[in-house]
């Protein structure tokens, strides 16, 4: 997972840390994003579950789950940031 942080631009190579297991780097991933997000709970199936929000109206643009919180907020991050891409190359 760090490889594809690092390659969608939410983190810097030369930071050996692996956001997926160390709490203060996926907050910093997280907040790379420029979007609000917040933490969404526990999915049936015992998985965390962060969401990403829209800046204008709040609603759920992404979300991302893992057996973490660390491993559910870059999930989070990488498919907000795969939505953000999409938006870019339709405007």
């Amino acid at each position: 997972m760090r490889e594809r942080l690092i390659r969608m631009n939410l983190w810097d190579e030369g930071d050996r840390r692996n956001p997926a297991q160390d709490m203060n780097c996926a907050w910093s991933v997280l907040a790379r994003l420029g979007a609000p997000y917040r933490f969404g709970g526990r999915t049936p199936d015992g998985r965390v579950e962060f969401l990403v929000l829209d800046l204008a109206d709040g609603r759920v643009v992404a979300s991302g789950c893992g057996t973490t919180s660390e491993e559910a907020m870059c999930r989070a991050a990488l498919a907000a940031r795969g939505v953000q891409e999409t938006n870019a190359v339709r405007h």
